[in-house]
């Protein structure tokens, strides 16, 4: 049986992304997955009988799309490759390309950018 108890709340503050070497805050992030993505069990061994399963989303894949907004205007080009990370959201050892970039700009506001990475595996 599975485990269906909420996952705790977990802030977002801090959270850092790497992309071909260069490091940037994220003020919001999205994940868009092609397929749908399988449970992996977790559960530990010395787990009593009879308790549920503990189980998480499997990583990304090649083909996933994550969308990061931040502010300024960054320095990241369409059509770029790069290793990514993100030690708050457990991704590593992955690549992608730079498939979307936008800056948005308001009178009296920050410049705020937004990249979108396909993951390459």
């Amino acid at each position: 049986m599975p485990d269906t108890t909420p996952t705790p709340v977990v802030d977002s503050q801090g959270l850092t992304f790497s992309f071909g070497g260069a490091s940037f805050e994220a003020i919001l992030t999205n994940t868009k997955r092609k397929s749908s993505v399988p449970m992996i069990d977790v559960t530990p061994l010395s787990q009593a009988s009879g308790t549920a399963r503990k189980l998480q989303p499997g990583p990304l894949v090649d083909g996933d799309e994550i969308t990061a907004e931040f502010m300024g205007s960054g320095s990241f080009t369409v059509g770029a490759y790069g290793a990514l990370s993100c030690t708050k959201l457990a991704i590593s050892g992955l690549n992608g390309w730079i498939t979307d970039r936008e800056i948005t700009a308001a009178r009296g506001e920050i410049l705020m950018g937004t990249i979108t990475i396909k993951v390459t595996g």
